[in-house]
Parts: C-alpha cells; sequence; structure tokens
C-alpha cells in the first residue's frame, strides 16, 4: 500500500448510508476517503407487502437492521393506515439505523449494544413475548425471525427491499482499492461483493496486502474464508469510536 501525497487513505466498502459521519470525521484527521458502494437496494413497492401486514394484528415492535430497511419499510408503513401500538418500540441496529428512524420523527428508539443481531436477540430475550415486525432485505435470510420466535415472539416478517450487486469497479476505484493504506468493509455481503468484483489478480494482491477492517465476526470469517490475510475487527459501528479506531491504525494521521 502507498501513502499519497495528500495523506493516508481509507477506502470504505459499504452500502448507501452506512458508517454516516465517518469520512468528515476522517477528513478532519487528515485522512483521504473513498466511498465505494458494496451493493445496490432497490425497495419492493408497498403493495406488494403492506395489504396482508394491514389485516395482521399490528406490532408493538419493529426491528431495522439497516438504513435501506427504514427507507424501504419502516417509512411506507408509517404513511398507511396501520393502527399503532400505544408504546411502539423500534429497535435499530447500530447508530446509523437508529439515526435513520429518528430522522422520520420516531422517539421510542433504542439500540442493542454490540454488532449484528445476536445483541438484539440478546436483549430482546429479556423482554416479555412481543408481536415484532421484521422488516429485511431479501439477502438476509430468515434466520433473525427464527431465532425471535425460538424466544416466543410473535413475528411479521417483510422483505421490503432487494439487494443487487452494484456496477463493475472503475479504472478510479480499482486504483484507489489497490492502494488504500486501510479497506474497511461492512459486511459479509460486501466482502462477497468485492472478491467477485476484482479480477483475479488484483484479487491475490489486496489478500495479500490489504490491511482490512471489518464489522462483526461474521465478516472476520467471511474475510478469512476469501483469504485476507490481515483482519481486524473494530470495536463499535459508532461513529466516534470507529473513526479514533482507525486514525490509531494509521500512525501519521492526526488524531
Amino acid at each position: 500500500m502507498r501513502r499519497t501525497a495528500a495523506g493516508p487513505t481509507v477506502v470504505l466498502l459499504s452500502t448507501r448510508g452506512a458508517l454516516a459521519g465517518v469520512g468528515s470525521r476522517l477528513a478532519r484527521g487528515g485522512v483521504r476517503v473513498v466511498r465505494i458502494p458494496s451493493a445496490e437496494t432497490r425497495p419492493i413497492p408497498p403493495a406488494r407487502w403492506l395489504p396482508p401486514l394491514l389485516r395482521a394484528t399490528g406490532p408493538d415492535t419493529v426491528i431495522v437492521t439497516s438504513p435501506a430497511a427504514v427507507g424501504a419499510g419502516v417509512e411506507p408503513w408509517r404513511r398507511s393506515s396501520a393502527p399503532r401500538a400505544p408504546r411502539l418500540e423500534h429497535w435499530a441496529a447500530g447508530p446509523t439505523t437508529a439515526r435513520a428512524l429518528r430522522s422520520l420523527g420516531i422517539r421510542r428508539v433504542r439500540s442493542a449494544r454490540g454488532l449484528g443481531a445476536t445483541p438484539l436477540l440478546r436483549a430482546l430475550g429479556a423482554h416479555p413475548r412481543r408481536t415484532v415486525l421484521y422488516l429485511r432485505s431479501d439477502l438476509a435470510g430468515p434466520s433473525l425471525a427464527r431465532r425471535l420466535r425460538r424466544q416466543g415472539h410473535r413475528v411479521l416478517e417483510v422483505v421490503a427491499y432487494r439487494t443487487t450487486r452494484p456496477p463493475e469497479l472503475s479504472a478510479r476505484a480499482r486504483r484507489d482499492l489497490l492502494s488504500a493504506d486501510l479497506l474497511v468493509v461492512t459486511s459479509p455481503s460486501g466482502i462477497e461483493s468485492l472478491v467477485h468484483r476484482l479480477s483475479a489478480g488484483d484479487r491475490v494482491r489486496l489478500q495479500r496486502t490489504a490491511r482490512l477492517i471489518v464489522l462483526g465476526a461474521r465478516s472476520r470469517r467471511a474475510a478469512r474464508t476469501h483469504g485476507f490475510r490481515s483482519v481486524s475487527v473494530a470495536p463499535s459501528p459508532d461513529p466516534g469510536r470507529f473513526t479514533r479506531y482507525l486514525l490509531g491504525r494509521m500512525p501519521h494521521a492526526a488524531r
């Protein structure tokens, strides 16, 4: 990896809206930030999933694990005539998703401590049985819903958006990836996306030389499975803590 004249370079490979606030914080630390989308999201028309949801008994809890689920699922559901529980709670995976919920004027937003679905399950497992609306992507799969049901919760599971691969890497994006001081990937699907968009030669080069930062144990396993040698797990998705962690791994950046 080489440092540019503008300072160290960090490439953030993530879905739109992920790690919001990190880029500006890094820039203030003298870091050049490059964002490359790891996937594209497409909302499923609410007309396909809202009618059966409106006929069901209303939830007292809503779970969303990404900002995309907020825009594609929570927002149209709130605009509908669906009855609301008096003390409806929204649970978010990560601070970026929590901020997306609050941007809609939602006040009862709770976040589990930690990354991914496991902290959500742990937190909800300590509560009485609930009726949970889980808005997810087509790639997320039914695992979280099954585990919630095993805890005794009633789960209304809605696939609100689809995730597709982004366009091929541009020549500039390829150069940024190969020259970055740190490469940040936020999900296992992001690892998959990266691997499939690289040529064989570039893939081998990144596997050997990239200093990869990921979120969560599942992303670390995916990176190891795909042959990346240097993989570190960031301690938190909180923008402030995440930024300090990245700056700490770049000794020449301002802190």
